[in-house]
Order: structure tokens, then sequence, then C-alpha cells
């Protein structure tokens, strides 16, 4: 029989991470997070009405996109903390940890980050900026540096904004089939902070919150 720590690699889709780990804002699950409550935008891409079973068993999934690599996220104390928040979330649905040959269902999971910059165009008014139109030149001969305000005249003004995108994608398999049955995927914008235990469980039960509980 082969192993499921190597079949199920072979059906994690990679590009769903490529795609779409990064794409929204207000999540806060990362090392660095903050917030007090995480307000992460979180899409169950593969929805269930009913799990396998009770009992589940968590499958370590290798790196492949650069935020996955990134260290804040390859912090072996951090990925033991986001397990264990994890498993809380589960075990609160009525959920059983179990070795992984008595799992009715494997929890795959992959977490990255990237750090961000935004240049944006501003025009001083009455001793203030406000903010005209984002930077994004990509024709050639275009300017980096100079964009139009409303009026038509050239705007010189720069601002520059740095942020912390983040994204944690969960996936359930059956252990039998090793076919996705339920999965979510959390994306958004990561605050500095602590990071402490208690934040990642808040985190882990918001990822997981659509997933149903299991009744006996």
């Amino acid at each position: 029989m082969i192993n499921p720590r190597l079949r199920i690699a072979r059906i994690i889709a990679a590009p769903v991470l490529l795609g779409a780990l990064l794409a929204a804002t207000g999540c806060s699950f990362s090392p660095t997070a903050a917030r007090s409550t995480p307000a992460g935008n979180v899409t169950v891409t593969m929805p269930a009405t009913v799990m396998p079973g009770q009992g589940f068993a968590f499958v370590p999934m290798p790196a492949i996109t650069a935020p996955e690599k990134d260290p804040r996220v390859q912090d072996e104390e951090f990925r033991g903390r986001l397990v264990q928040a994890l498993g809380r979330a589960l075990q609160a649905k009525g959920y059983r940890l179990v070795p992984v040959d008595q799992a009715d269902f494997l929890v795959a999971w992959r977490v990255g980050v990237r750090d961000v910059r935004d240049v944006q165009a501003t025009q001083v008014e009455g001793g203030g900026s406000t903010r005209m139109a984002g930077m994004k030149c990509t024709g050639a001969g275009c300017s980096q540096l100079v964009v139009r305000s409303e009026d038509g005249a050239p705007v010189v003004r720069l601002s520059e904004r740095e942020r912390t995108e983040g994204g944690l994608l969960v996936e359930m398999v059956e252990t039998g089939s090793l076919r996705v049955v339920w999965s979510a995927l959390n994306t958004g914008t990561v605050s500095p902070g602590g990071g402490q235990q208690e934040r990642l469980d808040a985190v882990a039960a918001r990822t997981l919150e659509q997933l149903p509980a299991h009744t006996h």
C-alpha cells in the first residue's frame, strides 16, 4: 500500500495556493500577527455536510511557493503552535486526533506570507495629502513617477505603504480514496505583533468555522 503521506502530495492542488493564497485583506494568523480578532477572508473552496468519520491525523506538506518558504512560516515553533490550534478547532467540533493509520480523514495544510510595497501618487491640497491613484504603469515608456490628477495636472508626489500578506489553506482528505472532501482558504493582511497561541487558536477556529461538526 502506498504511503498516504506520499500520495496526498500529488493531489493537493498547488495552483490553488499559487493563484489564491495571497489575494485578500484582514487575516492575522502569522507569527507576527497582532490584531485582537482575526478578520481574514475565509473562502470554503470545497463545502461538505458531513465528514467521513471522527478520527483525523495531520499530514505534513512540502513548501512549494516562495511565500511558503518564508522563514517566518518555516519556523518550527510557529508551525507547532499552528498545528495545535488547528487540532483544538477540530476537537471543538467533535473530532478526535488519532494515528495516521487509524484516521478517517487526513488534515493537510499550507501557509505562506509575503511583503508587499504599494507606491501611490498624492496631491497636496490645503496643507494635506489626498491620494489620487495607484501606480500601475505597465506600458512601454510609461512613467513610474508621474501621473495625472483629476484636473489633468501632473502629480509627482509619492507615498509608500508596506504590508505583509498571508494565507492559510486547509484541506480534509478522505483516507481511503485521498479525495478532498472539504477545504477552506484564509487570506489577508498580517499585522505586526506577538503571535500568541490564543491568536492562532482564534485564526484556526475562524478558518474551520464552516466545517461540519461531528455528530454521533
